[in-house]
């Protein structure tokens, strides 16, 4: 039995609390700074690696170590030194914060250079993680307190752990340098330490090869131990579940555009004038990505999250309620069957920005409600009938620049909404906070994932509180202040139930539906269109939409009896934009989209087109971004009615261009790394 391999529960413990911090020692940066900056940080008292490496539950804190570096998307706000933590929700279209420390606002307001401080930390932090699983396992073998199964474990750990953080580094900054087994201490020759990038494909060959070996080497733990059940004993490990999860997703970004045969960066080369991105797209990429999702599929091991209106779980998506099941679909716990990669501990300061400020409601859940959505995601969402705003004529429409009294009682509504299937209420409003018609009849997960004008936050289960982001609202600028939503809508898909906040257990990094989405996007890229739809139906009917018709002469209804949508085309072209849409709703706010449309080449679209970008739209990841009206600008005696809250305005400009599908390598390493060249149009002139 694994579950032996730990006697002492409390090791098991420790290795889940990153409580040991061991220093720098020769936890080098990378070759690519002095050696002086690399032993700056050493405290005087430092334990020697003798004494870690002799000690088992030193060793074991080591490893905790390199597991803290594990990313942890769940604060945006002021990151800790040294830490991988990403800021990709308020860093795409799906949001905004408005705090100048946010390393977002580099990203989108055009800000971002060779040499801002985030570019380098997480270069620095994602090598310094690296060189720390190098050093566990070069010395764990003479911890004599372990036994030879507790070594060969960890050390798988530490190699998939390894492999994952070259793969973050990739995504972020393309081709990197590979240091393979190497430790850099501080005797080692400033010459050994600097290397060369690798190839985007040697770089991802690497990664495939490492996670392969922890894989087959038959080491790593399962999280399913007790007969096929859930083991929150190993939840803080890299499992033989995540580990797999990881090598499809690694696939699938090594098949993807930007990886595989895109122009931009074909003339980008070493000094020895090697090229460093393929020259041309290899389809073996997409077989071995399909291949890779399905295995996961076929393993039966994780099912998409079915529950009904009281939150119970069930097994048929006939009996599930559409709202609760795609709501906990990504909250991270132990009842999650869908969750394959996660997180322990996370940081979920999350919480507050999408928690409202409430001011003036006595006893309310007090939130800063700055995670605010510029409307271009708000409108992705599809209506209940399945299909965009754009092309749905029961969408209900007005004067958007200049909404008036003459149709108030169209726009504002007071009646409750509830799911046609389940029953289960969405909203309820009060007389005082009359809801928007534009925010009925819209898609479950519209309801998941958005906090909109007059909306009741009912996340504690018995007050009423309800959010009105207008001038003068309980959540608005004159009473939030700088926190307030700038675009009117605030970003509502929480990661763990309101109840355990304070101690959210684990953010989901990998689950099954992205999984689903993944074998989708890889099949229509190798021409199988219908095994593509069928499985974007599986989500669509999980999320309570139609499905589509995955040919046109297809005549049965989906699985909830619903008439299923007929496509205008089923060539691979458009099929691929069905696909890009499903994921950009099912897995909004989920740190997905700011690499997704990187991936796909599709950031700097010109005009948007109706399913990756509103047709409206100029600029794909840049450009203009609407929002409500939350300053009462062009203010007339309408706004008696909060009617002038409706006005859609221009509310921030962004700037994207292609070189930014990538970070810049940091220019200080460039600088004392003379065969470290810069990322295409990224140089210093």
């Amino acid at each position: 039995m694994l579950t032996s391999i730990f006697n002492d529960k409390e090791i098991i413990q420790n290795m889940k609390r990153n409580i040991f911090k061991i220093g720098l020692l020769a936890l080098t940066t990378l070759m690519l700074s002095s050696c002086s900056d690399y032993f700056d940080s050493v405290p005087n008292d430092v334990l020697d690696l003798d004494k870690v490496f002799t000690n088992r539950g030193l060793s074991l804190q080591w490893l905790t170590d390199v597991y803290s570096y594990i990313p942890d998307d769940t604060n945006m706000d002021r990151l800790p030194d040294n830490s991988t933590q990403g800021v990709w929700t308020a860093a795409c279209n799906e949001g905004y914060l408005p705090w100048t420390q946010c390393e977002s606002n580099n990203i989108i307001l055009g800000t971002l250079y060779t040499s801002t401080g985030y570019v380098r930390q997480l270069w620095t932090a994602y090598y310094r993680a690296i060189q720390k699983a190098n050093m566990y396992m070069a010395n764990v073998d003479r911890c004599a307190p372990m036994s030879d199964k507790e070594k060969a474990w960890t050390k798988a750990e530490a190699k998939a752990l390894r492999a994952y953080f070259y793969f973050n580094l990739i995504r972020l900054y393309g081709p990197v340098p590979i240091v393979g087994d190497r430790i850099y201490t501080v005797d080692s020759p400033l010459g050994d330490m600097m290397l060369p990038r690798n190839t985007v494909d040697s770089c991802f060959n690497y990664v495939i090869t490492e996670l392969k070996a922890a894989i087959n080497s038959g080491n790593l733990i399962s999280q399913f131990q007790n007969s096929g059940a859930f083991d929150t004993q190993f939840a803080g490990n890299l499992t033989q579940e995540a580990a797999e999860g990881i090598l499809a997703e690694v696939y699938l970004y090594r098949a993807s555009k930007l990886f595989n045969g895109d122009p931009y960066y074909k003339g980008l080369k070493n000094t020895d004038g090697t090229l460093l991105f393929p020259q041309s797209e290899d389809m073996q990429k997409w077989e071995d990505a399909r291949d890779a999702a399905k295995r996961i599929i076929d393993s039966n091991k994780f099912h998409l999250v079915y529950r009904d209106a009281s939150g119970k779980r069930v097994t048929d998506v006939k009996q599930s309620d559409p709202y609760n099941s795609c709501f906990y679909a990504c909250l991270g716990s132990p009842e999650n069957e869908e969750q394959i990669f996660f997180r322990t501990r996370p940081d979920n300061r999350i919480y507050y920005e999408m928690c409202p400020k409430h001011s003036g409601i006595t006893d309310a859940q007090v939130g800063g409600g700055a995670l605010s959505v510029p409307l271009q995601t708000v409108d992705m969402f599809f209506t209940k009938n399945g299909i965009s705003i754009e092309k749905d004529t029961t969408y209900f429409t007005y004067d958007t620049d200049n909404p008036t009294t003459a149709n108030i009682r169209k726009m504002l509504n007071t009646a409750t909404y509830k799911d046609k299937y389940s029953g289960y209420t969405y909203f309820t409003p009060a007389s005082n906070y009359r809801v928007m018609q534009q925010f009925y009849d819209r898609e479950p997960r519209f309801y998941v994932a958005f906090t909109f004008q007059n909306r009741r936050w009912d996340f504690d289960g018995s007050k009423t509180y309800y959010t009105d982001m207008s001038q003068n609202g309980n959540s608005g600028p004159a009473k939030n202040g700088h926190d307030h939503p700038i675009f009117g809508v605030i970003a509502r898909k929480l990661f763990v139930a309101p109840n355990m906040r304070s101690s959210i257990p684990y953010s989901i990094r990998l689950r099954l539906g992205e999984v689903y989405l993944n074998y989708a996007e890889a099949c229509n890229e190798l021409g199988d269109m219908t095994t593509a739809l069928e499985y974007v139906n599986l989500i669509r009917s999980r999320a309570g939409i139609p499905e589509y018709k995955v040919n046109p002469s297809q005549t049965d209804k989906g699985a909830r009896g619903d008439d299923r949508v007929e496509l205008e085309s089923y060539t691979k072209e458009f099929v691929r934009k069905v696909i890009y849409r499903e994921r950009l709703i099912e897995l909004a706010f989920e740190s997905k989209h700011y690499f997704d449309v990187r991936r796909w080449d599709v950031a700097d679209m010109a005009q948007g087109d109706g399913w990756i970008y509103p047709s409206y739209h100029q600029g794909g990841e840049g450009g203009d971004m609407i929002g409500f009206n939350v300053d009462n600008a062009g203010s007339t005696a309408e706004q008696t009615n909060q009617l002038n809250f409706y006005k859609r305005l221009k509310v921030q400009h962004r700037i994207y261009t292609k070189r930014m599908s990538f970070f810049p390598i940091p220019q200080l390493d460039i600088n004392r790394n003379r065969q470290l060249v810069q990322t295409t149009g990224w140089t210093v002139d």
